[in-house]
């Protein structure tokens, strides 16, 4: 599922109307209603504003994004993450977040990852 979908389906759970959580994420219903069919990417500071509006995190609007993929993309994840589903959403997340970091965090995040190598190795 695509971000724009994921804002659309917790925002109709939720009972709010395009205006209401426009309103609330200092943006326009037209906008965001771009951003709801997928014609419109935003940027990573209208997901916050938007993900505040409907009472979540980015991380969870992601998170719910990957779990309520159509299969066939599950199965996609799942072939390349060697058939562990858990692992694949954990990966897709990751993944996510990992785009949304600056240069700097980037390359703090990649130094701790070859560290949690390192340090799986030698157990």
């Amino acid at each position: 599922m695509k971000i724009g979908e994921t804002i659309k389906k917790l925002r109709l759970e939720r009972g709010l109307t395009q205006e209401e959580v426009a309103l609330e994420a200092g943006t326009n219903a037209g906008n965001l209603s771009r951003i709801e069919r997928c014609q419109q990417q935003p940027s990573l500071e209208l997901v916050e504003q938007i993900a505040a509006a409907l009472g979540t995190t980015v991380a969870d609007l992601y998170a719910y994004a990957a779990a309520n993929q159509p299969k066939a993309e599950k199965n996609k994840l799942r072939t390349k993450a060697g058939g562990n589903t858990e692992t694949s959403n954990a990966a897709l997340l990751f993944q996510r977040s990992f785009h949304q970091l600056s240069t700097e965090n980037k390359q703090l995040a990649v130094e701790f990852v070859k560290l949690l190598n390192r340090r799986q190795i030698k157990k």
